[in-house]
């Protein structure tokens, strides 16, 4: 045993041996001796200079310390005067004892008043190449190839046994220059905060940072306000880093927004790096104003020439009004109060920032219900945007402008609106930024008061012209067959509408579009033509151009009582009063007609409906642009009034009765002048009976001749026989 006895005495003797040592050299020696030296070497190692201006603290037992001051390190070539890196205060201590077994544990990490200039010129180039270059010149000296792959392992093995008490950042400031964009970013200040750190083990995070970035792509200065905390787990073996409970609050003002936006952010953030670069977001929760979106993201081969994208994501339920007043954004107006109160999102995506697919996505917007899928791919020279969807039905007109809802009803177009116009204000800009292919089915979609029902439509738009082709629905007991295109390609929108409408209700039609009583009733077909331009109302009409024509059956029109007019007309003629309480409009049992329009000026010239009763052909025009009407019915009474109120007029029957409509839509006169229509009948008459008579004369007259020449011959042969027997 005094073998043992004496190793331990020469363990202690050593032990004393240190100590006496490291006191002495802390007694002794002064690390401020060895700064032109040490900048020297930093000089020759990176090529760039190294300022020590203040004092070098060092400390070696038991923990090997090194505290620096005002510490200047100098830009690369081209890059300026201003230095790369200052810092006034960096504090590090290092246990000895672990040293020993090849084990590193930090007592601690402190940097106070670091700022950064990270810059990259006209070029591309950055002001840290050189570094990174030197760095690996470094390495390949250090180790030799053949061993690059032990290194890497025992690297990862040795860093993992790191042991840091604690970091501390506080006082930061980086700022970033980019001539090659014209981006300019600061980050001030940044304060960082870490627990105890060891690989493999988590630890508290916190972080507080303020970035402002203006210029490059960036129409207005922006700043971005970020504190977060949550456990950080550093796995250097197994390339993991990630950050458990993540808790972030994020505030955004500028960049064209109209007031700071605030947000917060919640999730477990896992970057992988062992195979390919992953980035998982999972328990993802982001919220902004009362908006919670919740899921979870990956993004993975972020080190691959194309990053995957692929996160399921769904909304709470949200008042979109309240939301866009939240952000300083302007709601739209609708016709219902209460529309756009219940919004929901709810997706499955997956693709790569440059071509996305969402498969499938369900949006909630009040009582309706869409899904189906979208796309949208920006590796063309405009996004395209891909979607097929479907739904059982959508009121259109609860979110349209009430202007428009003014503008199609009766009251609108009245008197008390006529002096005012309507803008069609359409997002010209945006509508030519995007191509458009897609496809959209519907059980029910209710629009401008009208209902169409099993729809479907096809969308195709690109640069601006954008198609609607076609568009097939069942309408009012028909089957409607139309396209419709809006050109968004210059400065004033162009529209377009081609319509075959089948086994039509027009008057069921009219009545929903006009909201009051329809003018025409029947069941028949409609097909139309039509082309305008213009960003007014009033423009609208004014540019309306092309064609139509129609063919109703067993209807009505409404607002003119033909045979009423003529009654009237017959007893004025007679100085009699005329009173019935007859409904004002005119039946058919056949109604055809086709028209032009010129520039908002509809034009019929072929107007032809019959009954019973009459037989009425008309021609005229009808002006949009101040709806006023001009228009000339030409009726045969061909039946008797005695049905519909009247006295039997046949002396009437098969005149034709010529009735004026002038004025405007809201207010047609109706003028028949039927003492002319008489007077006009009387003397035909009687040149027909002239005529009749000097036929019947003429008739007589040859009758008579013939009866002459008759007994002449007679009384010839007579004579011609007595002087033969002579």
């Amino acid at each position: 045993m005094k073998w043992i006895k004496r190793l331990l005495g020469l363990i202690a003797v050593l032990i004393l041996l240190v100590i006496i040592v490291a006191a002495y050299l802390l007694i002794t020696f002064d690390a401020n001796d060895y700064k032109e030296r040490i900048e020297a070497e930093v000089q020759e190692a990176t090529g760039r200079e190294l300022t020590l201006s203040g004092p070098i603290g060092l400390t070696l037992f038991p923990s090997l310390g090194l505290r620096l001051e005002e510490v200047r390190f100098g830009n690369a070539e081209s890059f300026g005067d201003e230095p790369f890196a200052e810092v006034d205060v960096v504090d590090v201590a290092v246990a000895v004892l672990p040293l020993l077994r090849r084990e590193l544990e930090v007592q601690r990490v402190e940097a106070d008043g670091v700022r950064l200039n990270l810059a990259r010129d006209e070029q591309g180039r950055n002001n840290w190449d050189d570094l990174l270059d030197h760095a690996g010149a470094a390495r390949d000296d250090a180790v030799g190839a053949d061993d690059d792959e032990r290194t890497e392992t025992e690297t990862r093995l040795a860093l993992q046994r790191i042991d840091v008490a604690g970091i501390s950042l506080t006082n930061a400031r980086v700022h970033w220059d980019d001539r090659e964009t014209g981006m300019q970013a600061t980050l001030e200040p940044f304060e960082l905060q870490v627990g105890r750190f060891r690989p493999g083990v988590e630890t508290r995070l916190d972080l507080e940072a303020v970035v402002r970035a203006e210029g490059g792509d960036l129409d207005e200065p922006v700043e971005l306000a970020l504190d977060l905390g949550g456990l950080m787990n550093v796995d250097l073996l197994n390339e993991r880093y990630s950050v458990r409970r993540l808790n972030a609050t994020l505030g955004l003002d500028g960049g064209g927004l109209p007031r700071a936006v605030g947000m917060t952010l919640e999730s477990d953030v896992a970057l992988e790096l062992a195979d390919a670069m992953t980035l998982r977001f999972e328990r993802l929760t982001l919220g902004v104003s009362d908006l919670r979106l919740t899921g979870f993201a990956e993004l993975s081969d972020l080190d691959g020439e194309q990053a995957r994208v692929r996160t399921e994501m769904r909304t709470n339920t949200i008042n979109l009004k309240d939301f866009m007043e939240d952000l300083g954004l302007e709601a739209p107006a609708t016709n219902d109060p209460d529309a756009l109160s219940r919004v929901a999102f709810d997706f499955s995506a997956n693709g790569s920032f440059q071509a996305l697919n969402m498969d499938p996505f369900l949006i909630t917007v009040d009582d309706a219900m869409l899904s189906g899928s979208a796309g949208w791919d920006g590796r063309g020279a405009r996004p395209l945007i891909t979607f097929d969807v479907s739904g059982e039905s959508l009121n259109l007109d609860r979110y349209l402008p009430p202007e428009v809802e003014e503008a199609r009803t009766e009251n609108g177009n009245g008197n008390g609106g006529a002096d005012e116009d309507i803008a069609i204000e359409l997002p010209l800009e945006a509508l030519r930024s995007i191509d458009v292919d897609g496809r959209a089915a519907l059980g029910r979609l209710d629009v401008m008061g009208m209902v169409l029902r099993n729809i479907e439509l096809q969308i195709k738009a690109e640069a601006g012209d954008w198609h609607i082709q076609p568009l097939n629905a069942e309408a009012y007991d028909g089957e409607l067959t139309s396209r419709l295109r809006l050109d968004a390609r210059q400065d004033v929108p162009r529209y377009e509408l081609a319509a075959d409408l089948q086994s039509l209700d027009i008057g069921a039609l009219l009545e929903d579009f006009q909201g009051d009583d329809a003018r025409l009733m029947g069941t028949g077909n409609l097909e139309l033509d039509i082309s305008t331009r213009g960003e007014l109302l009033s423009e609208l009409k004014g540019a309306l151009n092309g064609s139509g024509n129609m063919r109703f059956e067993d209807g009505a029109v409404r607002g003119i009582n033909v045979a009423r007019i003529i009654r009237r007309a017959e007893a004025r003629l007679r100085g009699e009063q005329l009173e019935d309480d007859e409904p004002n409009q005119t039946d058919f049992s056949e109604l055809t007609g086709s028209f032009t329009i010129r520039d908002g000026v509809v034009r019929n010239n072929d107007l032809a409906a019959s009954s019973p009763l009459l037989r009425v052909r008309g021609e005229g025009q009808a002006d949009l642009n101040d709806d006023t009407l001009d228009y000339r019915v030409n009726t045969t009474v061909v039946g008797t009034l005695e049905g519909q109120g009247g006295r039997e007029l046949d002396d009437l029957r098969g005149v034709t009765l010529p009735i004026r409509i002038s004025g405007t839509f809201d207010d047609p006169s109706f003028r028949l002048n039927l003492e002319d229509a008489l007077r006009e009948r009387y003397e035909g008459e009687a040149r027909e009976r002239v005529r009749e008579e000097q036929e019947r004369a003429r008739e007589r007259i040859e009758q008579e001749e013939d009866r002459v020449r008759e007994r002449l011959d007679e009384e010839t042969e007579g004579l011609l026989d007595r002087l033969r027997s002579r």
